[in-house]
């Protein structure tokens, strides 16, 4: 896991943005901390993510590439598809894939389609290597989300679905 000396504590982050804030506006923090979370808390579950994949050599990126082929039709991607999946950019997707292709758990198949397009496929290494991490993480997140009980997990996925849909209604 990143260790603590590579980012700032939740605390002295948010004493940070509240000083700016007071400084520009007068104004303390008030929902600007919930922001502050989710992205602290996403940030953290990020590094969890990393962590766990790390014994593998893999990248949180690249396993949420591997299971965005695996999940699509015919199990068959184009980096330019992925990069709106994961959220990296071109340029770093085909980064990602270069490195999965050189490890051997991706392959560049030519488009049935279209000839001049060439999108990924798992390798059968591939393929076992998301059989092994998979439970893993899924474990791993399991593990971390038992702070709650039921209700309060459906509660947060409910605000969760709530925040997201005023997000998207504002881009």
């Amino acid at each position: 896991m990143m260790s603590t000396s590579k980012r700032l504590d939740f605390n002295e982050i948010r004493k940070r943005v509240e000083t700016s804030h007071q400084l520009v506006t007068g104004e303390g923090l008030g929902g600007v901390q919930t922001n502050l979370l989710i992205k602290y808390n996403a940030w953290l579950i990020h590094e969890l993510l990393s962590s766990t994949l790390e014994q593998f050599g893999l990248s949180a990126p690249g396993y949420i590439s591997m299971t965005m082929i695996n999940s699509a039709p015919g199990q068959m991607a184009n980096p330019s598809d992925m990069s709106l999946c994961t959220g990296e950019t071109r340029a770093n997707m085909t980064r990602i894939c270069d490195d999965l292709v050189a490890k051997g758990w991706l392959q560049r198949v030519t488009n049935p389609n279209d000839r001049r397009r060439v999108d990924m496929s798992l390798t059968p290494d591939g393929l076992a290597l998301l059989k092994q991490v998979i439970p893993i993480a899924r474990a791993k997140n399991r593990d971390v989300f038992e702070v709650f009980d039921e209700d309060e997990r459906v509660t947060l996925e409910r605000l969760l679905l709530k925040l997201l849909g005023a997000l998207e209604s504002h881009l």
